[in-house]
């Protein structure tokens, strides 16, 4: 197959020159933000204290945004490519603890001495994500500080507001991550795969973990199992897996009722953190309504009483989940008046599903999904260059023992498995380490040097092959030299490069 080309207009050998340079220094920048040298970052998902009194509280990934540091506290979302937190005015004032905690935090720009409000088409964050008709949405730049000691200045962020459609604001793991990029170009972490625990919600809780440049060896029970990375025209999301078997089942699995309705065979279903409970087709919702029989005087799948099964979920591969009863039935909790996530009433029961009886199956708003509940029992590892991710069942907090965080950083991701020889440890420096978004790296000297001459030997020929072309044609006119402007030139295309938000 000819190779495709693409024609400019007449160019000067200045800008030729630029040009050439731009395109080496793109694919060196590209190659230069992997540094395997420095050690995974391990972020926990955690309990966070939000507000400035001490009082809200709010489980998610700690970050610090601002000078000084204001702390946020974000649940990770595979769907958004750049950092959303919500805006100091919705709540009115940061002593507004229940809303500041209901929210992860708020961004008071005023108090920050670092913030650079941002043009959106200027912005250098990631694609923008999807914007809703009620949200407003300010765009700009801030120091970023980590748990552990790594700091980005100029991260990119978003704040928003949106009093409608409720809270967005979440920690960035989609396929184009602002915050993946920029923890690798800064050196904070080696690479961009990424490994999950969220970790256990239920009245006995146990603390998750994000691992960016590697994963938690520790927190992994049997072996990974691979996924390709999902097709965005199914559902809206990286990562898909297709439920093939879905049952409520009594307690020994002795009967399992199928909340398959006879009509569907198979649900396409995203996993995402971000959202806790299941999203399941609305016929199934109706099944499973139908099993727990469940009154429907009391709101969104709730009970009196709490019923006494769980839940199976088998995707076409055989990996199986099982969700006990004291996962998937809870007493009713939420957020107090101080931003606490508490038990509100202790005579209701609410169930770990939504409940969308009332849709169809095929409702555009329909997006069947396995939430923080389906991962309090599977690990994730995620690797988007590789087109995978890689999912095993998790260790019981019961069971853990000392962290053993190992690093994946090569082009690809390797297949990863417990008892995968490597030692390699996470070892965290003592050094803190800081970078500037849109600086050099320290070897970049190095190879502009080298880029720079190749341009110069490059523009060198060119030149030369213009002389000899001057010449052919004095011979061909019978006359004194030419004055002769650029002429234009064919420039293959170059190869698409990952791309590179800052």
């Amino acid at each position: 197959m000819a190779s495709t080309r693409v024609r400019f207009p007449p160019m000067a050998p200045g800008r030729l020159s630029s040009l050439l340079l731009t395109l080496a220094w793109a694919r060196y920048t590209t190659a230069a933000s992997i540094d395997c040298s420095v050690p995974p970052l391990s972020l926990p998902w955690s309990n966070i204290t939000v507000s400035a009194n001490g009082v809200a509280v709010t489980r998610g990934i700690e970050l610090g945004i601002g000078t000084p540091n204001q702390i946020f506290s974000l649940r990770p979302s595979t769907v958004l490519n750049n950092t959303r937190i919500g805006n100091v005015l919705d709540c009115g004032s940061e002593t507004n603890t229940s809303c500041v905690g209901g929210k992860g935090g708020v961004f008071d720009s005023s108090k920050s001495a670092t913030f650079v409000v941002s043009l959106k088409n200027r912005w250098n964050g990631s694609a923008a994500d999807t914007e809703t008709a009620t949200g407003a949405y300010v765009y700009f730049n801030d120091h970023l500080n980590f748990h552990a000691n790594g700091t980005v200045l100029g991260y990119p962020l978003v704040m928003n507001s949106d009093l409608v459609s409720g809270p967005s604001a979440g920690l960035p793991l989609g396929q184009n991550s602002s915050f993946l990029a920029a923890v690798t170009k800064a050196k904070v972490a080696p690479s961009s795969v990424w490994g999950l625990d969220a970790g256990d919600r239920s009245l006995s809780p146990r603390d998750g973990n994000l691992v960016i440049g590697g994963y938690d060896n520790s927190r992994i029970a049997g072996n990974l199992t691979a996924f390709p990375i999902g097709n965005w025209t199914h559902l809206p999301c990286p990562l898909q897996v297709t439920v093939t078997e879905l049952w409520y089942s009594t307690p020994d699995s002795t009967r399992r009722n199928s909340l398959f309705d006879g009509n569907t065979t198979s649900m396409v279903a995203c996993i995402e953190p971000f959202q806790q409970r299941f999203t399941f087709l609305p016929s199934m919702a109706r099944q499973f309504a139908r099993w727990t029989r469940y009154n429907d005087s009391y709101p969104d799948l709730t009970f009196p009483v709490r019923p006494s099964g769980a839940l199976e979920i088998k995707l076409d591969n055989g990996y199986t989940t099982f969700i006990s009863n004291d996962h998937l039935f809870t007493p009713k909790r939420g957020s107090d008046k101080d931003g606490h996530y508490v038990v509100t009433n202790s005579s209701i029961f609410e169930s770990g599903m939504e409940d969308n009886s009332d849709k169809q199956n095929g409702d555009s708003d329909v997006r069947p999904t396995l939430g923080g509940l389906f991962l309090t029992y599977n690990y994730l590892v995620v690797d988007y260059d590789d087109n995978r991710f890689q999912m095993a069942s998790t260790v019981p907090g019961t069971e853990r023992s000392i962290p053993n965080i190992r690093p994946v950083c090569t082009p690809t991701l390797m297949t990863v498995a417990p008892n995968a020889s490597s030692s390699q440890t996470n070892h965290a420096s003592g050094s803190s380490r800081t970078a500037a978004i849109g600086g050099g790296t320290a070897g970049g000297v190095v190879g502009l040097a080298t880029i720079a001459g190749i341009c110069f030997f490059l523009l060198r020929r060119r030149r030369r092959i213009r002389q000899r072309q001057d010449q052919r044609y004095r011979a061909e006119l019978g006359s004194t030299p030419m004055t002769m402007g650029p002429r234009p030139f064919a420039v293959a295309r170059q190869p698409n490069y990952r791309a590179n938000a800052f």
